[in-house]
């Protein structure tokens, strides 16, 4: 049996996301309540035809702004499951309307990550994508973006990403409040966090360096056909220049960064637009680790790149 739990913020008026998926899983799946209680609400948990145990934790707020709250309860009822995610809304000044994303969680500048298992995230990427198509919605587009965790800008610690073992994902709809709400997009999300497990087929994983935090060439990596192709962790280059990823602070960090991804990397991937320390910070990484390092264009010819041996 294979587990996967996910959280969610069960309030409408704080997280139309959370709660409107939640509200057609229960209307579509046989629920029945875990034995759990958060925040004075039961969980559930369900097991689909396969014998997969999927559980859903309602909380009063949102699971990735007070970690130190959650923490405890995450570990001590779930550290022995495959996968982890929280269902939120994305948002922000600049951030792009009708987007679906599945992104891996850290703190870049900090140099602290979560666990990431690329095949997960594979499936989780691409059921999204096919659950989008099927649904009709085609001004909505599937995304993944740069590794991060909005806990830190609510006064959380980073450090408490690493105090849950278990590989665990953003899951969002954005961004328009009107968005949000939309029924459709929720059912979207349900299906795809049922399909986590679909298969165990280990795809090429890429370690992604450089870039912006909705970086079209890594997204495209993910739901490109040719060859299946997943992201072990993303950190954009605004992120490793505030982070000073240089020198031995840079290798120490992107090291630690690389020993979260469940099953290593197969290539380093890099945007070359970073300052010349980070460059050089990033080119002896590749070196030391033995992983090729390729430039971001080349993910536009998976078939033509070269792989770890």
């Amino acid at each position: 049996m294979r587990k996967a739990v996910y959280f969610f913020c069960d309030d409408a008026e704080l997280d139309p996301v959370a709660a409107g998926v939640l509200e057609v899983l229960r209307n579509s799946l046989e629920l029945k309540e875990s034995g759990i209680t958060v925040d004075g609400m039961p969980a559930y948990a369900y097991t689909d035809a396969q014998g997969d145990r999927f559980d859903f934790v309602r909380c009063a707020y949102y699971f990735s702004h007070r970690y130190e709250q959650y923490l405890p309860m995450a570990c001590e009822h779930f550290s022995e499951y495959d996968v982890a995610g929280y269902i939120n809304w994305h948002g922000g000044a600049n951030a792009p309307d009708r987007v679906l994303t599945v992104h891996s969680i850290g703190n870049v500048v900090t140099g602290h990550f979560a666990p990431s298992d690329p095949t997960l995230m594979h499936n989780l990427i691409t059921a999204m994508e096919e659950e989008r198509a099927a649904a009709g919605l085609e001004e909505f587009t599937v995304h993944t973006e740069a590794t991060h965790w909005s806990g830190a800008i609510h006064g959380s610690d980073p450090a408490l990403i690493e105090g849950f073992p278990v590989p665990i994902y953003d899951i969002e709809i954005g961004s328009e409040p009107e968005t949000l709400k939309n029924k459709a997009a929720h059912g979207v999300l349900a299906r795809t966090l049922l399909r986590v497990f679909e298969k165990d087929v280990r795809p090429k994983v890429i370690f992604c360096l450089g870039g912006i935090h909705f970086d079209d060439n890594y997204s495209h990596a993910l739901l490109q056909k040719e060859l299946p192709i997943s992201i072990g962790h993303f950190l954009p280059t605004i992120w490793l220049v505030n982070g000073d990823y240089t020198e031995q602070r840079g290798l120490d960090f992107l090291a630690h960064a690389l020993e979260t991804v469940h099953g290593g990397a197969d290539a380093i991937v890099y945007n070359d637009n970073m300052k010349k320390p980070v460059k050089d910070c990033v080119r002896l990484f590749a070196q030391k680790t033995g992983l090729p390092l390729l430039k971001h264009r080349r993910l536009h010819q998976p078939l033509e790149m070269e792989w770890k041996e």
